[in-house]
């Protein structure tokens, strides 16, 4: 469920937010978007099995950082804590891959396992029809309800075919500013 949050407190995509890796920067207190993880398979070989794999993000414009306010930096010293227990217990079974989001052996997660594990979640809740998609919508959704500027938020996810980012640049501190007035919207 960390992962779900997480992607409340940042807008991102499922393949960006499991090839997420440890090197946050704590001293600015934010990410940078540089790769995703996706399943990919041997083109010369149509029947092998799927991989995961670390790639590029899905677009040039998906390269981006993300500010992150007190509520995602606290939700990442939570996970990085469980990850160091996780280490403990596993001992050398633990294959260290540098990634956010893994399993408790640190492998990277699958994409279709994360999509089963998110509609276990929400048939819980009783609420159907929803994706890990809508989550970076419903991140959106707050941002403007928040009045985060509206170029600011589509650097924020990194959207691409807006003329507007293109033609509009934001200032680095203008878009942590902007991110603070979302801090608020998840309760973690």
């Amino acid at each position: 469920g960390d992962m779900f949050i997480f992607d409340l407190c940042t807008g991102m995509r499922l393949g960006e937010l499991l090839g997420l890796m440890v090197d946050i920067d704590f001293d600015e207190n934010q990410l940078h978007v540089e790769r995703t993880i996706g399943e990919v398979h041997d083109p010369d070989s149509p029947n092998s099995k799927w991989r995961l794999e670390l790639g590029p993000p899905k677009t040039p414009a998906s390269e981006r950082t993300i500010p992150l306010h007190q509520t995602a930096i606290r939700l990442l010293a939570d996970i990085f804590e469980q990850q160091e227990i996780n280490k403990a217990h596993a001992g050398a079974a633990y294959e260290d891959n540098d990634l956010v989001f893994c399993t408790k052996l640190g492998r990277p997660q699958d994409p279709i396992n994360m999509r089963r594990i998110f509609y276990r979640i929400c048939d819980k809740a009783g609420i159907s029809g929803f994706t890990p998609h809508c989550l970076r919508h419903t991140f959106a959704t707050r941002g403007v309800d928040a009045k985060v500027d509206v170029r600011v938020m589509q650097r924020f996810l990194g959207h691409a075919n807006i003329q507007e980012t293109v033609n509009n640049p934001i200032l680095p501190d203008t878009g942590r500013s902007q991110m603070e007035l979302l801090a608020d919207v998840v309760n973690y």
